[in-house]
Formats: C-alpha cells, sequence, structure tokens
C-alpha cells in the first residue's frame, strides 16, 4: 500500500492537532493489536495518543472497490485518524486516491462505521502538511442524563455516534473529575462500548478539554484534541434549522466542525483541520 521499508513494523505518525496518531502499516492480527498499540503509545517507544492498523476491507462494499480498511486500537471510531489516514494516501500517492482540479478524494473503511468513510484533502504551502476534511457519521442517539456527586446533580448530554459515545459536561460545573469518570465508567460497563469520552466544555472561551477511554486497551488520556468529540459537542449545540460552522479551541489547536439540521435532525456533519505527517520508520 505505501512505499515503505522493509523489517519490523513500519509505521507513520500523524498530527492532527496534537491528537498524536500510529498507524501500523503492516498487518498484525485483530487479537494482538490491543497490546501492540499500548506499547506504541508509551513515552519510550513511537508515543501517541491512539493507533490504527492497515487492514484487508471486511464490507462487501469495500471488496467490490478494493478499498483499505483502518482499524483502530479498540474497534473504535476516530474522526481525527479517519482525515489524517486520507492525509497520508495523498502523501504516499496511493492508487485509490482522485483527483479533481486541487483536491484529493478518498473512500476507505474504519472500524465503529458499517459504511465506506468519505474524505476531501488539500495541499497547503508545505508538503507535509494537508487540510483533510472528513464526513463524519450521524450521531445515533441524543439524550440528557445527569450523575449526582456528592450531593451535587450535574446535568450532562450525551451523544452517541458510531464506535463511540460522549458526555458533554460544562468545565466549571465538575470539580472532581476522577469521581466523574468513576461514574460515568460504571453507567458504561452496564453497555456495550468500544469508547467512551468525556467532552468538558467551556462556554465562554469555546474551548473543550477531551479526556477519552478506550476499553480494548484500557487506556484512559487527556487527549489534545478529539475529532468525535468536537462533532458531539457540535451536534449538542445545534437546534435550529440550517447550516452552522464552529471553530472548537482545544489544547492541541483547531477543529472546524459543520452541521445540517433540518426537520429536528441532524442531516450531515463534516470535520475539517490540519494534518501534519511527523515522521515515518520501522519500530521493533
Amino acid at each position: 500500500m505505501f512505499d515503505t521499508m522493509g523489517g519490523g513494523y513500519n509505521y507513520v505518525k500523524v498530527n492532527p492537532a496534537e491528537n498524536m496518531t500510529i498507524f501500523v502499516l503492516d498487518k498484525v492480527n485483530r487479537n494482538q493489536q490491543p497490546k501492540m498499540a499500548n506499547k506504541l503509545m508509551n513515552y519510550n517507544s513511537i508515543h501517541g495518543e491512539q493507533v490504527g492498523f492497515i487492514e484487508s476491507p471486511k464490507t462487501l462494499e469495500g471488496k467490490r472497490q478494493d478499498v483499505i480498511r483502518l482499524q483502530m486500537m479498540g474497534g473504535e471510531f476516530c474522526g481525527n485518524a479517519a482525515r489524517s489516514f486520507a492525509a497520508c494516501m495523498v502523501f504516499f500517492h496511493n492508487s485509490t486516491i482522485k483527483k479533481i482540479k486541487e483536491r484529493y478524494f478518498t473512500s476507505f473503511e474504519i472500524s465503529g462505521v458499517n459504511e465506506l468513510i468519505n474524505c476531501e484533502v488539500r495541499n497547503t504551502e508545505k508538503e507535509n502538511v494537508f487540510y483533510s476534511k472528513v464526513q463524519m457519521p450521524l450521531p445515533q442517539k441524543i439524550e440528557k442524563c445527569s450523575f449526582s456527586i456528592d450531593g451535587k446533580n450535574i446535568e450532562v448530554k450525551k451523544i452517541e455516534l458510531c464506535g463511540i459515545t460522549h458526555f458533554i459536561v460544562d468545565a466549571d460545573e465538575i470539580e472532581n473529575n476522577d469521581d466523574l469518570f468513576s461514574m460515568i465508567k460504571r453507567y458504561m460497563d452496564r453497555e456495550k462500548y468500544d469508547a467512551f469520552g468525556i467532552m468538558y466544555y467551556d462556554p465562554l472561551k469555546y474551548f473543550l478539554t477531551p479526556l477519552v477511554y478506550v476499553k480494548a486497551t484500557d487506556s484512559l488520556l487527556w487527549e489534545r484534541s478529539c475529532a468525535s468529540g468536537t462533532t458531539a459537542l457540535a451536534v449538542s449545540l445545534t437546534s435550529n434549522e440550517g447550516e452552522h460552522n464552529y471553530t472548537i479551541n482545544q489544547p492541541g489547536g483547531i477543529l472546524e466542525v459543520s452541521t445540517f439540521y433540518k426537520n429536528n435532525n441532524i442531516k450531515e456533519l463534516t470535520l475539517a483541520g490540519p494534518v501534519e505527517i511527523v515522521a515515518k520508520g520501522v519500530f521493533y
């Protein structure tokens, strides 16, 4: 798929708004992926916030089109990984890329979603930096729930997306992050899930601080940015008809998300931002 070096395991490291992501380009058995991901994320290894593995397509649609599959470390869906992978495909001149004028288009499979994901990529002034946009899956369920911590009732918006569930909370209302995480994890452990996030949002600064838990790797990270969490936040903020554009600040930078709301439903979601190809090489 990519022109990489032989020996060991080939990888690419990318930077989508500092949500540092590692792609393993050689095939790895699914049951070995969580263990390998944990090692790769360590400070004494490649070091990142998440890992994706390249696989053969699983769906009939994918097999018909000879597309590529991106399997995230816990089987979750990740918008940052999706748009970063699209940028990698452009950077490495993958044969499935279609170019129309100055824009590149690609479709591929990704874990947590049953249909192909569509991405659009544009070049920037830097050879290894791209502007990448992904068509995000629509929310499966939107509801309000509440948690009681030390006698205080915390109102939360729960947004279920393909492969991940996010809880949107007002950052100023939370005094103990550990207590809130423990309570939400107990709540989620009663359900079937791949990953969930707690999105701490400051509405005055339009600032989002993402905390993400992935079940398969038992990993909990304060991420520098979170694409699906940003999308979930935009969904929670949208209630009027028409198109809405949000620019959300996060510890690692800015992500842009657009929603289209019609007949009391979200009809379209897109997320965009810069992606930097940081490194490629071999790990052992």
